[in-house]
């Protein structure tokens, strides 16, 4: 009989990998096809062992870390054995890199701006980066502990408040994986309802991405223009949904609150933001100074984001093309597909240019969902029940793939809650791109991937 590693290895040969987690009683890697999101399990037992994956697919390390640290799985052959966030108060020592000529420094775990904590640790000869340590988990909540043992329905709230940027998505994921445990399928009002939602949700996450990125490349005026671009679109998002971050605007069974109704003033609205927006974006890519600070900085093979399970514009800017809008099309997207952006550079550039042109398709997909959308009444939220068994939700979110995995006992409650979010299985990519560049080009090549600490701290 195939091995949990041997049979994990050659399924990334066909399948799309998302991730990893363990229960209980077994450690389940998933993966995704056209088809849907589906896992190889392997159980645990009494000794709770198993050999590890990551050794031979790197994408694995953080997830199996994780296993290891929260769920007592004892690996065999871990790469990296350290915890993957802080125990008892304190984050275990950084990786670095010895050697004649060369130094150490850190940022962080507390930064200048607002963001949360995260430890970067720098190894480098005079101004060049040889090696980036990431360590986040200075804050991490024991979210998917808590949520066991409640009502599916009860913990769609706190499932929307494991990230403000990621919230529409992930509750997108989660109501996916309810949906399919109790045999529902919304109606096509409510799946065009929840397509605006979503790319209102990636239109002011790439706005805000492209103003962080122009601030790592020193153009002020970029920064504070997307910025205030962001604010305008947040400002719809609470017109339309009644919450600036889409807070329970999607959830199992429909839409969590009312929503779009003033699609004139909503329309309106989106025509005059699209209109300032592509205004933006031609001001700051023609912009040649800063264009050339993102050019050949934080470069990422399209081999290199493979291999390390890049998501997203992280992806699509190395040359990759997987998208779950496309690759696994559900809800409105199954007859309202997106054209994938893409670029092969894999620089900061590249990510940049890619969350351009989504952002440009993101308006176009929106107002054709509210022309198919028209005057059509959207139905209240429905009341599910769950059947016990085990549904994986998969969307595509801002970042990339966000996944929840979802298992409900007997009673009807919640067993085991499990969220891979796009930040979670980026934010390693941003320690390989650096390598090889100078200090200062850390914040721009931060920025083209502008990730997630509270997903990773979930």
């Amino acid at each position: 009989m195939i091995g949990i590693h041997d049979a994990v290895v050659e399924e990334c040969a066909t399948g799309v990998p998302l991730g990893a987690y363990a229960g209980a009683d077994a450690a389940n890697y998933l993966f995704l096809r056209a088809s849907g999101a589906y896992a190889h399990s392997h159980p645990l037992g009494s000794e709770r062992r198993l050999r590890a994956v990551s050794a031979t697919v790197p994408l694995f390390s953080w997830d199996e870390r994780e296993m290891a640290q929260d769920w007592d799985v004892r690996f065999d052959g871990l790469p990296d054995e350290r915890p993957l966030h802080a125990r008892d108060g304190v984050m275990p020592a950084a990786h670095v890199v010895h050697g004649e000529g060369v130094m150490q420094f850190v940022v962080g775990p507390v930064h200048a701006g607002i963001i949360e904590p995260g430890r970067f640790t720098f190894s480098s000869g005079g101004e060049t980066i040889v090696h980036l340590d990431a360590q986040l988990g200075y804050a991490h909540r024991g979210v998917e502990r808590a949520l066991g043992g409640l009502l599916p329905l009860d913990a769609a709230r706190k499932v929307a408040r494991i990230c403000g940027g990621c919230s529409a998505s992930r509750s997108f994921a989660y109501a996916r994986a309810i949906e399919a445990l109790a045999d529902f399928a919304p109606e096509q009002p409510v799946d065009l309802a929840r397509l605006i939602l979503a790319e209102l949700e990636r239109i002011y996450n790439h706005l805000a991405d492209l103003a962080a990125s122009a601030a790592g490349a020193a153009y002020v005026v970029g920064f504070t223009r997307g910025m205030t671009l962001k604010e305008r679109v947040m400002r719809l998002c609470h017109a339309t949904a009644g919450h600036r971050l889409l807070f329970d605007a999607i959830a199992p069974g429909g839409l969590g609150r009312p929503v779009l109704e003033d699609r004139p003033g909503f329309a309106a609205e989106l025509a005059a933001l699209e209109r300032d927006v592509n205004a933006y974006l031609g001001t700051l890519f023609g912009n040649a100074s800063m264009i050339s600070r993102w050019e050949r900085a934080g470069i990422l093979s399209q081999s290199t984001a493979k291999f390390h399970g890049a998501v997203g514009p992280a992806l699509r800017g190395s040359g990759g093309l997987h998208d779950v809008r496309t690759f696994a099309p559900y809800g409105a997207y199954r007859w309202l597909p997106p054209v994938v952006a893409s670029a092969t550079s894999g620089d900061s550039l590249a990510r940049c240019a890619v969350k351009r042109d989504e952002l440009r398709e993101s308006f176009s997909l929106i107002v054709r969902a509210l022309s198919a959308l028209g005057e059509s009444a959207i139905a209240p939220q429905r009341s599910l029940q769950a059947q016990p068994g085990i549904a994986y939700g998969v969307v595509e979110g801002p970042r990339g793939t966000e996944c929840v995995a979802v298992h409900v006992d007997n009673d009807g409650k919640l067993e085991r809650v499990h969220v891979i979010a796009a930040s979670y299985r980026n934010w390693p990519l941003v320690t390989l791109a650096m390598k090889g560049n100078i200090v200062p080009d850390f914040p721009l090549v931060n920025k083209s991937f502008n990730l997630c600490y509270a997903c990773a701290d979930r």
